[in-house]
């Protein structure tokens, strides 16, 4: 999975772009809004850590005091979604995944933190 398909996927579902914007659109808008530290190409593979990170923005995960001192440390969010038992706790934070895993972990997370339904129109 790429930095284009995670940042689309956070972006659109926090309302920030529409169905038919570019992945660069997505990159941009999380970039302006903090939620990505520095600009990254589209096609560029990004590692779980990362993923994690992003993920976590959707629904403000809050995470321990670890991950409050350090205002988000991607670090410290993907321990944090290790321990709520949302990312195997076998995984290595710079795994790369496929997509197929990276739609899974979304779904969980929004299992897990937003107790959202996901419409299929």
């Amino acid at each position: 999975v790429t930095y284009g398909d995670v940042c689309y996927i956070s972006a659109s579902a926090q309302g920030f772009i529409s169905d038919d914007a570019s992945y660069e659109d997505a990159i941009q808008v999380l970039y302006d809004k903090g939620q990505i530290k520095s600009m990254v190409y589209k096609d560029e593979k990004i590692p779980l850590v990362n993923i994690a990170f992003v993920y976590s923005q959707i629904w403000k995960v809050k995470g321990g005091i670890m991950c409050r001192v350090t205002k988000g440390s991607p670090r410290y969010v993907f321990k944090q979604l290790k321990t709520d038992g949302v990312i195997d706790k076998s995984k290595d934070p710079s795994f790369f995944i496929s997509g197929r895993e990276a739609l899974s972990l979304y779904t969980s997370c929004a299992y897990h933190y937003g107790n959202q339904f996901i419409e299929i129109e």
